[in-house]
């Protein structure tokens, strides 16, 4: 099945080969937000009076990205096509695939590839045995077999993807894919950014950052994706205690939690046309059930 999806592209992508044909039952506890589905109202979400005039201008509307599954015959949208960059175990990834499955037809995204750099990480893992195209990026002396920059654009392209969700990876993306997509890259960064941000900040180093700072709150932040680390325009935060007796483990644990929710409720609405920006470059999302709130 994939081989032929990679075949079909014309871009001479290698792939990663599925580990077992049987995709593994799903556990669709992680859709609290579904993708497509009616959702309680966020806790965070507030009413707003439009401080500043907003433009209804989600991702795609604001020059888009370099797929196109946009609006069908009748106005219908299809499903936005979404690709995962991953250094590690994945468990965001998993999140967001299981919000769209569990959602099946009514799923407004679709997990279509998976990039690493790592093709032995938990991410490519779980793509595989879920049979999720697996694509190596970069190529690089330990990793011959990964495809360079403009290969890796022509396999997205091919692929029709709308979005991508950075979720774990390691490396700076090149400016030529921000390019490519602008407006529709996402990363999601284990704490409240601008804070503890930038490079050399990943992992357990955050936390323990954190820590030592004397932080009293600490949390999740999904952002759209610039040519630096962790400096494009915050989407959504969500936001966890430190407490004097914790360990970077225990708080990686309480903000990983947070991850998981609060990076599927910002992909559905990128996906479903519900982000906004406002005039100062600010982007806002729309809540499902009023336009005029925004989460």
């Amino acid at each position: 099945m994939e081989a032929a999806a990679v075949a079909s592209c014309g871009s001479g992508l290698r792939y990663l080969p599925p580990l077992d044909p049987t995709p593994r039952r799903q556990n669709h506890r992680a859709a609290v937000a579904g993708f497509g589905t009616k959702r309680r109202r966020p806790r965070a979400a507030v009413a707003c009076r439009r401080p500043h005039r907003v433009h209804a201008a989600a991702a795609r509307g604001s020059g888009g990205g370099a797929g196109d599954s946009s609006s069908g015959s009748g106005g219908v949208r299809s499903k936005k096509r979404l690709a995962v960059f991953v250094s590690s175990g994945g468990s965001n990834l998993r999140s967001i695939h299981e919000a769209t499955a569990a959602c099946g037809k009514a799923s407004s995204g679709d997990v279509v590839a998976l990039v690493t750099d790592k093709p032995g990480c938990g991410g490519a893992e779980y793509a595989r045995r879920s049979g999720i195209l697996v694509v190596l990026f970069p190529r690089s002396k330990s990793a011959p077999e990964g495809v360079p920059t403009a290969q890796l654009l022509n396999a997205l392209r091919d692929l029709r993807v709308d979005f991508v969700l950075l979720a774990g990876y390691l490396k700076l993306v090149p400016g030529e894919l921000v390019q490519a997509y602008p407006r529709s890259i996402l990363n999601i960064h284990p704490s409240l950014l601008p804070a503890f941000g930038g490079k050399g900040y990943y992992g357990l180093k955050v936390h323990k950052a954190v820590i030592a700072s004397g932080a009293r709150y600490s949390g999740a932040t999904v952002h759209f994706v610039d040519e630096q680390f962790d400096t494009g325009r915050t989407l959504a935060q969500r936001v966890v205690p430190v407490l004097a007796d914790d360990t970077p483990e225990q708080l990686a644990a309480r903000v990983l939690h947070e991850e998981h929710h609060v990076y599927v409720e910002a992909v559905a609405a990128l996906c479903e046309d519900r982000i906004v920006w406002r005039e100062d470059g600010v982007p806002l999302i729309r809540t499902q059930t009023n336009p005029d709130a925004y989460a």
